[in-house]
């Protein structure tokens, strides 16, 4: 879709600056742009990447608009969230047409509202449910008495267990397993046993679930993900788990079954939550911590151990073996000196 300066201004509701008739063709980086292109600017640092662009047309804080040369402009104090709207005003999201590949495989009891797409080999269970103008792709399945709402898109291989409940507006990238049996175990009598898992998961709209992330079913009240949530890939969210609204998960991060993950949070790649905790709202963890204990005040944390020279590495795990004979020796001086 090409759309001219002042339309796409219009639709963004953004103040422009130059040929009102320019007609934009595509959205591009400032080094791979070419005419027609629309870029966007966040620091001034990169003003000398746009005026070496092919780009046509820049979104700029307005505090910078008056050191673009050369280039249309749109001002906005968020060019990069205007820029991502910008992508859907064009049309460059793409789409699936409705309809169901012959190759699917739909229970007669399974519902399907207007719009839905199914690809080839997707499986539908048994009272399934399907909200309108959703996308089920190829290979995917949907247990049964699962409900997806309207407007999701779930990517190839996306498995839903049983009794899943998705919001409006989710998007589930390939290979995210939702509603797996949790990690529940009982030890009797020299072996492990099996707990039933009777949960399930409930997760709200507009939830994003990255690729091969497993979300484990309840294992008896359900797992809950609430709305604006967004789980990066190969995320593991235990049984149990409730996460709050509008939080993020880096890649790799782990959050053991009953932990209760506030509202805005942030969890750094490669982290790890521990099982029955809680965590406040407005809580930042690193890359690869481990949190041990509750956090009941927002603010930012960390643990592990730097990256080090290995050889100074190695002395300084010598060192920490110390630690305790060390404190002891301290504890016996200050008793003496009292």
């Amino acid at each position: 879709m090409r759309v001219s300066l002042q339309q796409l201004a219009k639709a963004l509701q953004l103040d422009y600056r130059g040929d009102a008739d320019l007609l934009i063709n595509g959205v591009a980086s400032p080094g791979s742009a070419v005419a027609g292109d629309l870029c966007y600017l966040l620091h001034k640092k990169t003003l000398g990447d746009i005026a070496a662009s092919q780009c046509s047309v820049v979104i700029a804080p307005p505090r910078l608009g008056d050191e673009v040369k050369g280039k249309a402009l749109l001002l906005s104090d968020s060019p990069q969230f205007s820029f991502v709207q910008a992508i859907g005003a064009l049309g460059l999201e793409g789409g699936s047409e409705p309809g169901i590949h012959p190759s699917a495989q739909i229970a007669a009891s399974a519902r399907l509202a207007d719009g839905v797409c199914v690809g080839a080999n997707a499986v539908i269970e048994d009272e399934a449910d399907i909200g309108a103008h959703s996308i089920i792709g190829a290979g995917a399945v949907i247990g049964c008495s699962a409900i997806v709402g309207s407007h999701c898109h779930l990517h190839s291989r996306v498995t839903l267990a049983r009794a899943v409940r998705l919001g409006d507006r989710c998007i589930l990238h390939s290979g995210a397993v939702i509603g797996s049996d949790g990690f529940g175990l009982v030890f009797h009598q020299q072996r492990w046993h099996k707990i039933p898992q009777l949960g399930s998961v409930v997760i709200e709209d507009d939830v994003e679930i990255g690729a091969n992330t497993t979300v484990d079913r309840g294992a008896l009240d359900n797992t809950v993900i609430e709305q604006g949530c967004k789980l990066d890939n190969q995320v593991q969210v235990g049984h149990n788990v409730r996460i709050g609204a509008h939080t993020a998960i880096a890649g790799c991060a782990a959050i053991a079954g009953s932990a209760d993950i506030g509202r805005y949070c942030k969890i750094s790649g490669a982290a790890g939550v521990l099982g029955h905790l809680t965590v406040a709202d407005h809580v930042t963890i690193t890359a690869m911590s481990l949190v041990t204990k509750n956090i009941k005040t927002p603010g930012v944390y960390s643990s592990g151990t730097p990256l080090l020279e290995n050889r100074l590495w190695h002395r300084s795990n010598a060192g920490y073996k110390s630690l305790h004979k060390l404190a002891q020796t301290v504890a016996k001086l200050d008793k003496a000196s009292e």
